[in-house]
């Protein structure tokens, strides 16, 4: 006997609303959250609410708000997806941002005046745009992406670097599962078949899977701060500072991380370390950029991989994984800790462990 076709749609939307408040509570029960993380909270909850209607749509038809909120809450997707990459940036909000949600509260007014009987021709009048929209915010998203990447070439931001591969990644899958529902759309449309069907609520179930599995997988959901990429010394021109005192200030750096464990905490954060240390964070940035010519995140990681080197080198190799021994140096992630272990050594943690085994 087979499962009727609205049902399984509904236990497929169903599963995908489910994960989505699953990831939103993992962000809602994260220390130190900060500006992406919000953002991404939010996200998860429109994915959320959007598969809900969905869901609601086909178990109970009848229901008013259902068909409005599966018109409307696509043309979210876009705006959130750019919002989270201008976060994950460091770029700021300005008032004129708000305009990208404005084809979401136009719709949506307009929705709710023509419903609940629609003309025939209004999913069309719908589709265009927010197809429109859902091609160009992830095209935006990796044009932009793509700029700074060549910014990166230094690779100062290692874990900024990792970040703008897996949101390359999602905008991708953004453009793929547009193309391929294109596709399908001309084929439906010409037989008389509605739009919004079985591949649609996949498609969006796809995109939150991976913006979870990639968001957790790199460490950037639990980044602890955004990695700061180093200024240029000209900038700190009329610096208050004087020479002896930021040689002062950057032997004090250095002794503290020589003989504190801190940084071995993954929510270790330049805050902290300012704290930690009593120089002000603006002053600790200028002398860690200028004087010790690095990054905050190429120290503190740095010492993680000298710790994780030292581990490698006494820990039982039989109850003791990498991804353990990466863990305990601080990292929050296995690619994070693969990442940096190799750009400071040249090698990955197996092949460290290789050597130091046959040796």
């Amino acid at each position: 006997m087979f499962l009727d076709n609205s049902v399984i749609l509904g236990v497929i939307a169903g599963i995908g609303t489910l994960q989505g408040f699953l990831f939103a509570l993992l962000l809602l029960a994260k220390k130190g959250r900060q500006r992406p993380d919000c953002v991404l909270f939010t996200w998860f909850l429109v994915f959320s609410l959007h598969l809900l209607a969905a869901m609601g749509k086909y178990l109970y038809p009848g229901l008013f708000p259902f068909p409005i909120l599966i018109m409307t809450l696509g043309f979210l997707h876009g705006p959130f997806f750019l919002l989270y990459y201008a976060a994950l940036v460091n770029r700021k909000w300005h008032l004129r941002d708000s305009l990208h949600f404005l084809p979401f509260l136009v719709f949506g007014v307009l929705c709710f005046y023509y419903s609940p009987n629609f003309p025939p021709s209004w999913d069309l009048v719908i589709l265009f745009p927010k197809i429109a929209s859902l091609m160009v915010y992830p095209s935006l998203v990796l044009y932009l992406s793509n700029q700074r990447k060549e910014r990166l070439r230094q690779d100062y931001a290692g874990n900024l670097a990792l970040a703008l591969g897996w949101i390359r990644i999602i905008a991708f899958l953004f453009l793929i599962s547009i193309g391929v529902g294109i596709l399908r759309m001309t084929v439906e449309l010409s037989v008389g078949v509605r739009y919004f069907e079985l591949w649609d609520i996949i498609r969006y179930v796809v995109l939150l899977t991976a913006i979870g599995y990639f968001g957790l997988r790199y460490g950037m959901v639990y980044a602890p701060e955004l990695a700061y990429v180093p200024k240029a010394q000209s900038n700190y021109k009329y610096s208050p500072l004087k020479k002896n005192e930021i040689e002062r200030y950057a032997a004090t750096i250095t002794d503290f991380l020589d003989t504190n464990e801190a940084y071995l905490d993954a929510d270790f954060s330049l805050s902290m370390l300012s704290n930690s240390v009593n120089i002000p964070k603006h002053h600790l940035s200028q002398i860690i950029n200028a004087e010790m010519n690095t990054s905050f995140y190429s120290l503190i990681n740095s010492k993680r991989v000298a710790h994780a080197i030292q581990k490698l080198k006494v820990s039982d190799k039989a109850n003791y994984t990498l991804e353990a021994i990466g863990y305990e140096s601080g990292f929050n992630s296995k690619s994070a800790f693969f990442h940096n272990f190799k750009k400071v050594t040249g090698k990955t943690p197996k092949q460290f462990l290789k050597e130091i085994g046959s040796s």
